[in-house]
Parts: structure tokens; sequence; C-alpha cells
């Protein structure tokens, strides 16, 4: 089986949609001998941050020198980008080798009952567990693609559970109140093993509290001025300092919410030592100071400054727009492009708000948006928005207006994201 064979068979499977659920995965993942019982794991949920505390915790863990697998979704550029060991994403022959072992199992679970047949995320899901255990994974860290509690990475029983900050996301699949999300996120917190969250939303950390003491699980709540304090925040990364080691640590990505993500990851650490599990304080340092994660306030030039984020959410867009605010010396010039199960004008307002320009982009994708549409919700808050042909188009566009002091964010979904970093990686510019 060739690579794109391979690929298109897994995209193929999309026609499938999202069913929350986990008997399909489970059976999936028994006709493979469960892969996913061959090494400890961590489970990551969340609508904020979760890829963060996700990647920065598998950072810290390769720096102790385990065999650390991490699984995360949606792919920015590459399919691969989802499943890695030790940094190193799963290589196309080994992706085609393991499509060839699961397509088999697949195509039988469809054949023996129409409602057995795997999505593209349960099949993808399997896929990562293969992978992570045929390269003898120690320890994996797992971010849920949805929710949490029937999302089909709910299958492994993890030495620690986390959860970052809770907002309204997928209200049609997870419910429509922060409470009912809260919900589905706790039900990743399993019998007796820690949990750790930060500082929520009232109603959604009632919710975390109640299921973690009904199931016996002991949380940790991580408070900025209690567990770490914010330092400095600038275009060179954040700086903070862990308040009960005494430890400070500057983190090479950009915005004021790493701090909190990072606190985070390092109470995570701090369970799994609780656990048995060896991790020196110098590799939390040397983890945290060395840990990539793109597309989450990815400063990709100077004069003028281009920033790729992937913010796709109300909450998580106050906080990116904030930031910008206070690091941008010039104007703000705005490319956005979201998806159309998202707010769109919950996204679209705080940047638009702060902004000089907007230039209203669709992704290549069905998903989308129109661009027409962003650009009327644009023009609610933004005297001059433009419609670019294309998200290539509209950072060629806000490239050509800005001047060496004006500072350009192009986001809204990681699907925009994609296709502007994949262009850039290949011209460095326009």
């Amino acid at each position: 089986m060739e690579y794109q064979e391979a690929l298109d068979w897994l995209l193929d499977l999309e026609v499938m949609g999202i069913k929350l659920g986990l008997s399909n995965i489970k059976e999936l993942l028994s006709r493979l001998d469960d892969p996913q019982r061959q090494f400890k794991s961590v489970h990551v949920a969340g609508t904020n941050g979760k890829g963060s505390v996700s990647a920065m915790t598998a950072s810290i863990l390769r720096a102790q020198g385990y065999r650390t697998a991490l699984y995360t979704s949606p792919h920015m550029v590459d399919f691969r980008e989802r499943i890695q060991v030790d940094g190193t994403p799963i290589s196309r022959k080994q992706l085609c080798r393991l499509v060839h072992e699961v397509k088999g199992q697949v195509e039988d679970m469809c054949l023996a009952r129409s409602d057995a047949c795997p999505t593209f995320f349960e099949v993808t899901t399997a896929l990562a567990f293969l992978h992570f255990a045929e390269l003898g994974a120690e320890v994996a860290v797992v971010e849920v693609g949805m929710g949490g509690r029937l999302d089909a990475t709910n299958v492994i029983v993890p030495e620690c559970s986390a959860i970052a900050r809770i907002g309204l996301e997928h209200t049609r699949y997870l419910g429509d109140t922060l409470e009912k999300i809260a919900f589905e996120k706790a039900g990743i917190i399993k019998p007796g093993i820690p949990v750790v969250t930060v500082e929520q939303n009232p109603e959604a950390l009632l919710v975390i509290r109640s299921r973690a003491l009904e199931l016996g699980s002991p949380l940790r709540i991580v408070a900025e001025g209690v567990d770490f304090k914010l330092l400095e925040s600038s275009f060179a990364g954040t700086k903070l300092l862990f308040l009960r080691k005494g430890m400070e640590v500057t983190l090479p990505l950009i915005g004021t919410y790493q701090a909190s993500n990072a606190c985070l990851a390092f109470e995570v650490v701090e369970r799994l030592r609780s656990r048995g599990m060896v991790v020196s304080d110098e590799a939390v340092r040397k983890g945290l100071e060395t840990v990539a994660w793109p597309g989450r306030m990815e400063l990709v030039r100077h004069r003028p400054d281009v920033i790729f984020d992937a913010t796709h959410t109300p909450q998580g867009a106050m906080v990116v727009a904030e930031d910008l605010r206070r690091l941008a010396k010039g104007r703000i010039i705005l490319v956005m492009g979201v998806l159309d199960d998202k707010d769109l004008d919950g996204v679209v307002a705080p940047f638009a708000r702060i902004s000089e320009m907007g230039l209203a982009v669709a992704p290549l994708t069905r998903r989308a948006y129109p661009r027409e549409r962003v650009r009327e919700v644009m023009s609610h808050y933004l005297q001059k928005v433009e419609v670019a042909d294309s998200v290539v188009g509209g950072l060629c566009m806000a490239l050509k207006e800005a001047g060496p002091e004006d500072a350009i964010i192009v986001t809204g979904s990681i699907y925009t994201l994609g296709e502007a970093k994949a262009w850039w990686d290949a011209h460095e510019g326009c």
C-alpha cells in the first residue's frame, strides 16, 4: 500500500462523521490485542490549552529519558503530526503498514454491522496506540479529541488525568452549557486516579470537583499566586516562577496563558512522581524550556511581526487578542478564517476590536464559513475589511499592507493555520 492510498482510505472514513461512544473503539482495539495496555499514559482534556499541556508534559518526560509518545489532533499540515514517539512523527512506511493491518479489521466490523463501522478518529486512535506499542513507548501523553467521556481516547487508564480550561465548544455534541460540557470533560476521570485542573468557571469547577469526589480521585487545582507567578511575557517567550519549588522557567511559547498551562503540566508530573515515576527538576526545566508547539502565538517573522495562532473559541480569542494588543507596537492586521461549527462572532470580535484592517478568508474545507460571511461579521467592528480568495492570498495582502512596526495575526482555525504554515514553510513569505 502506497502512502497516499493509505491516507485516502483514512480520509474516506470521514464520511462516517462523528460518533461519540466507546463500543466501536473497544472492539477494534480488542481485535488488535489491546495495544493501549502496553504503556503508561497521561490523559488531557479541555477546551483551551489541552494541546499545549500535552506537548509540555511529553517534552518533560522526554527530557527525563522516557520513551515518550504523543497523540494530538487535529494536525496542522501533515497527518503524521498526530502520532509521535520521542518527538518524531510516524513515518510514511510505518503508517502504510499499520493501515494495511487495521484495514481488514475495520472492513470486517463494517460488514458485520453498519453501526459498528469505526470513524476516522477511532481508526486514527487505534493506529496511534499500535504504533506506540510497537515502538516500545514507556508512557503516552494522549490528548482528547472531543469532550472526553465518550471520546475514542477514553479507553486508557492513565496515571493522571488533566483538564485544561473549559469553554463552550462543540455544543451540538457536548451540550449548550458549561456544566454539560464540564460533565463530558470530567468523564476522563478514573476511579482513584489523580486529576489536575486549572482555575475554572465556578459552574465547571463544581462539576469536576463532584466527579472527582464521587470516584475517589485526588484533585489538584492550579492557581496563579498560589502555585505559580507570571514574571514576564513578550515575543521572546514566557517566564514564570513555580512558587512551591522556587524554580524559574522561561518557555519558548508566547502568551500569558502559557504560564498556567506550564503549571498544569508541572502538576501532572508531580502526580506521576507520586506514582513511582522518576522525573527530576532539571528534566522539568529542560522539557519546558525546549518545548515546541507550533501554531500557538507562533511568531514566524519580525518587521512586520507575523503571528500564526490556531485559536477558535471566544474564550481563547479574548486571551490571545489581549496579549497581542499588549505586545504589538504598531497596527494589527487580521487574517481570519473560521469553521462553521464555531461561534463566528465570538471568535472574530476580540481580534477585530484591536485591529486596523481585516482580511476575510475561508480555508479549503467544506466546513468553513464562506469568506463573505466572515467579512460581514468583521464589518461590525472594522471599517476596512477586504475579502481574499484564499488563506495565502489574505496573508500576502496583509504583508503588502503592513509596515515594519505592524503585526499580522493569522487565526480562526487550525485549518486556516495549516494552509498558511504550509505555504510559509515552503516559501518563507509571499
